[in-house]
């Protein structure tokens, strides 16, 4: 029985700890550099921080996990609100759910990207989050692929890469709006906006890669 509430009370810590560090994050726009300063804006004794996190890397890591955990939450949540059977709004719901999570969770999401832009150690949080994501672009093309709305020949490969690439650039815009001049006269939110740049690269890729029939259908109708 001591054992089992030794490790509730750990767990207690951690989550405290994480939450406490969110808060930080919010505030200040960077994680503590000094695990003494983190402790006292936590209120928590330096000892029971250190049991839980022996350096600011491991704080960093365990906030790069606690943003992954709330992330694919919300991506699921996209996927599931979907309704649909087709992949291609798959996707789309699936971006829309990023980037609702995104603009609620700005300090987490600026945490994340300023992550995913630097080196990704094998086997890390964020390596598996990419990894598991470069496969769900993949699997969803190949199905739209299966299903006859993209061609037999179309490059998922080279489709999956310009995805991965999109949502990068889509990152950006987030993490760089304020400064970016090319946005000053827009008055779109930076989520419609991107939402908006993903749902046209989604048209131009699907019309792109049709099959011949519906490209030919396409042009008679035109």
């Amino acid at each position: 029985m001591l054992s089992g509430a030794l490790m509730e009370s750990r767990g207690n810590v951690y989550q405290r700890l994480i939450f406490a560090a969110q808060d930080y994050l919010g505030r200040n726009g960077q994680l503590p550099a000094d695990l003494a300063e983190f402790a006292q804006f936590a209120g928590i004794g330096e000892d029971e921080v250190g049991d839980v996190f022996q350096s600011p890397e491991d704080l960093h890591e365990g906030m790069i996990y606690h943003g992954v955990t709330l992330l694919n939450d919300a991506l699921r949540a996209g996927a599931v609100s979907s309704t649909t059977s087709d992949p291609i709004a798959q996707l789309r719901a699936i971006a829309h759910g990023y980037l609702v999570w995104a603009d609620r969770n700005p300090a987490l999401f600026r945490l994340l990207v300023a992550a995913l832009n630097g080196p990704i150690k094998p086997d890390s949080t964020l390596h598996r989050y990419t990894s598991s994501m470069r496969d769900l672009y993949r699997r969803k093309l190949v199905e739209a692929q299966r299903l006859g709305i993209l061609a037999e020949e179309t490059d998922i490969e080279l489709a999956t890469m310009m995805l991965h690439c999109l949502v990068k650039g889509g990152n950006m815009i987030f993490m760089t709006r304020a400064t970016d001049p090319w946005f000053a006269q827009d008055d779109r939110s930076t989520p419609e906006l991107a939402e908006r740049i993903f749902g046209m690269f989604m048209d131009n890729l699907v019309q792109a890669n049709a099959p011949a029939r519906h490209q030919a259908k396409a042009r008679k109708s035109g």
